[in-house]
């Protein structure tokens, strides 16, 4: 800073002319105005600086030019309210104040897209988190159908168990069972498929938010430029205005900022489509998964009432089966006996008195011998017709006996059948029930 200029007493005997000696005072006052002028818009910036007045003035009286010399400057500083020997620019001052401003708005907005960053985030992870929920539930749908398929398996295998091979050709009951069999492994595949789309959402998911961390964690190097203690003021408060920066490559709000912003926005609504895809799938596996079992289990139940029926009726045939053969029986008892006594008797003493030829009748009609008697013939014809009566008899017994022996051997068979597909109803009713119960209650 320049020194301030003071006149110095004239000289006592002018000299110069009047005109000459005016126009040069003119000019040093002019002089003294501009550097005081100069000093005090150097000051103006700064509110702690004061306009210094005037050490000495110029009149008009004074008829002698005196030299002009500076004051100490440690004086001037005084005046001016001052108290170390130089003081700081205002220029530097403004610009620090700039710079500062600047940076902590740059500050602000980089911290912004860092807590948005940072809650995409987290959007991201609770999405991973239903998306594993979901998946454990897949996983146990899954369970579920395979434990289906091996039930289904071994209700099959269970049964070729059936004795006789009657039994054991492809019935209703069968074709259920391979229905189901074929809608399972159906279901099966369609979890399969849906299981591994989540593991690919899974990894799609990670990636996004390791992304987003990886970008949050960059912009959260202004954290260096927070003081430890800061003011209300130099806190970033969240803002519930949608986020409408524009992206600028030398800007708080980077074109990768975007890109990955936008990819974790497809990333979530995909993963949300699918969530509701595996929930709508599951529930129709379930419903499938249920009509199929329920079907089966009539169908086995309706051939072991029908196994049941078919038993009581062949009871009853057998029965009656029975009950022909001890009347035929009795036949050939009676039968037997009139064959015996038509052979006639074994000795004379076993005729009776009708049966003797020497009677007077036969006596006196036994001189005519042109006619015989139809006694013998009758009695051949008799004999005759109780013969094949009793051969006729006996096959019809034997026969009997032989369907009897095939009643009671349907009989067991049909109690065995029905006893199998009872045993498999069970195995299916105690080992797919608690299942479907346990993923109704996911």
């Amino acid at each position: 800073m320049r020194s301030v200029l003071h006149s110095a007493p004239a000289a006592p005997v002018a000299v110069g002319a009047q005109r000459w000696r005016d126009e040069s005072l003119r000019s040093i006052q002019r002089a003294q105005r501009l550097v005081l002028q100069s000093h005090m818009d150097a000051l103006q910036s700064a509110a702690r600086y004061r306009r210094a007045p005037l050490s000495s003035r110029v009149t008009n009286e004074d008829q002698t030019l005196a030299p002009i010399r500076p004051k100490s400057t440690r004086t001037t500083l005084y005046s001016l309210g001052v108290s170390g020997p130089f003081p700081s620019p205002a220029l530097r001052d403004q610009s620090a104040e700039a710079s500062i401003s600047l940076a902590g708005e740059y500050m602000r907005s980089v911290r912004e897209v860092e807590g948005r960053l940072r809650r995409e985030a987290g959007k991201v992870t609770q999405e991973a988190t239903k998306l594993e929920h979901q998946r454990e539930r897949l996983e146990k749908l899954l369970r579920s159908l395979r434990k289906a398929l091996l039930i289904n398996q071994q209700s099959t295998d269970g049964r070729t168990f059936r004795p006789a091979t009657t039994e054991t050709r492809k019935d209703g009951a069968d074709l259920l069972l391979c229905h189901e069999r074929k809608g399972l492994n159906e279901l099966k595949q369609k979890l399969e498929t849906m299981l591994r789309d989540i593991l690919t959402q899974q990894k799609a998911l990670a990636q996004s938010s390791r992304k987003l961390l990886d970008c949050a964690f960059e912009r959260s190097r202004v954290i260096e430029l927070l003081p430890q203690h800061g003011s209300p003021s130099a806190t970033v408060r969240p803002s519930s205005s949608p986020f409408s920066m524009k992206p600028d490559p030398s800007g708080p709000y980077t074109l990768e900022c975007k890109e990955v912003l936008e990819s974790s926005a497809a990333v979530l609504h995909k993963s949300q489509q699918l969530r509701e895809s595996i929930k709508q799938l599951m529930c129709n596996a379930i419903v499938k998964q249920t009509d199929l079992h329920h079907s089966a289990n009539e169908g086995l139940l309706k051939k072991i009432e029908e196994t049941v029926n078919l038993q009581h009726h062949l009871t009853l045939s057998s029965a009656a089966t029975r009950q022909a053969i001890c009347r035929k029986q009795r036949q050939m008892q009676c039968a037997s006996y009139s064959h015996g006594r038509v052979l006639g008797p074994v000795c004379s003493d076993d005729l009776f008195c009708r049966e003797r030829l020497n009677r007077p009748v036969m006596q006196v009609y036994g001189r005519h011998q042109s006619w015989l008697l139809p006694e013998s013939n009758l009695l051949t014809q008799g004999n005759f017709m109780l013969k094949q009566h009793l051969e006729s008899t006996e096959k019809a017994v034997e026969e009997l006996k032989v369907a009897r022996l095939q009643l009671e051997d349907d009989t067991c068979v049909k109690q065995a059948a029905a006893g199998v597909d009872s045993a498999v109803v069970r195995l299916r009713r105690r080992l797919v029930l608690p299942t479907f119960l346990q993923v109704a209650n996911t």
